[in-house]
C-alpha cells in the first residue's frame, strides 16, 4: 500500500482526478470518526465544509453501511447525487423493500438468542442489521457468540467491522457492485473511493486501477486497496487534494 499523502501518492492522486470522476465515500470512520454510538458519528465542521466544496464540483455519492435514511440526516442537506446505504443494497429508487419481511424475522431471532448476552446492540437499518458488541463486558466472545447465532439465519450474508457484525440479504449488491452500478447510472468512466472497513474490501478487490483509485483509512497488510491514509483525521487532507486537483 502506498501512502496517499506522500509525494508519489499526491502525485498520482492529481493525475487520477478530472472532471466528471465520481467520488464515492463512506461514512463512519471516512467522513466521520467511529464513535461509541453510531446515532453521535457526526462530521468535523471542517470535513462538511470541504465535502460541500467537493460534491459542488465532482459527482458525489455516499456509499454507507447505514441505512440511507440515517446517512441522509446526518448529511444535513449537503447535496450529494446519491446516498446508498445498508452496504450498497438501498439505492434511490431500489427494491430493497422485498428484503422487508426477511430482516424483520432475522431481528427476532437474533433479539431471541442474543437476550442474555450483556452489551449488545441489534441496530435495525431496515434492509439490514448490525449487531454491536463495542460494549460487551468481553468483547472477542460476544464476537464468536452473535456469528455463530448470525451463520444460523436462512439468506443472509454475515459480514464483519469495527466491534460490529452485519447481517445483510445473501443477494443483495455488496459495495463494490453499488459502485459499478453508479458508475453506470451517474455516466462516470473512473471513481474514487475511500473506506475503512471490511465491508469495503468489496470494492478494494475490484482491482481496476485504469477506472478505480481506491484508498483506505488505515494500513492494512490484508488489504486489496492500492493506496491508504493512516487515520480518519487525514480526511480532510485527502478532499482538500480533490479540491486541488487540476
Amino acid at each position: 500500500m502506498k501512502y496517499l499523502l506522500g509525494p508519489t501518492g499526491r502525485s498520482e492522486l492529481a493525475a487520477f482526478v478530472r472532471p466528471g470522476t465520481l467520488i464515492a465515500l463512506d461514512y463512519d470512520g471516512t467522513l466521520a470518526p467511529i464513535v461509541g454510538r453510531p446515532d453521535e458519528a457526526t462530521m468535523a465542521g471542517h470535513t462538511r465544509e470541504l465535502l460541500a466544496r467537493v460534491a459542488r464540483r465532482f459527482p458525489t455519492v455516499i456509499l454507507t453501511g447505514r441505512s440511507r435514511i440515517d446517512a441522509l440526516r446526518l448529511l444535513g442537506g449537503i447535496s450529494v447525487l446519491e446516498v446508498i446505504g445498508s452496504h450498497g443494497l438501498e439505492t434511490p429508487g431500489g427494491t430493497a423493500a422485498r428484503f422487508l419481511g426477511r430482516v424483520g424475522q432475522w431481528r427476532a431471532r437474533l433479539a431471541e438468542r442474543l437476550r442474555t448476552l450483556s452489551g449488545v446492540a441489534i441496530e435495525d437499518k431496515r434492509y439490514s442489521l448490525a449487531v454491536h458488541y463495542r460494549h460487551a463486558p468481553d468483547p472477542a466472545a460476544a464476537q464468536e457468540q452473535i456469528e455463530q447465532v448470525a451463520a444460523l439465519l436462512e439468506g443472509a450474508r454475515i459480514l464483519g467491522g469495527k466491534a460490529v457484525i452485519n447481517v445483510v440479504p445473501q443477494e443483495a449488491p455488496h459495495k463494490g457492485a453499488a459502485l459499478l452500478a453508479a458508475c453506470a447510472r451517474l455516466g462516470c468512466r473512473r471513481a474514487l473511493y475511500v473506506g475503512d472497513d471490511e465491508t469495503d474490501e468489496d470494492v478494494f478487490a475490484l482491482r481496476q486501477p485504469e477506472r478505480l483509485f481506491a484508498v483506505r483509512v488505515g494500513e492494512s497488510a490484508g488489504s486489496a486497496a492500492p493506496y491508504f491514509l493512516r487515520d480518519q483525521s487525514e480526511m480532510d487532507q485527502l478532499l482538500e487534494a480533490i479540491l486541488g486537483a487540476r
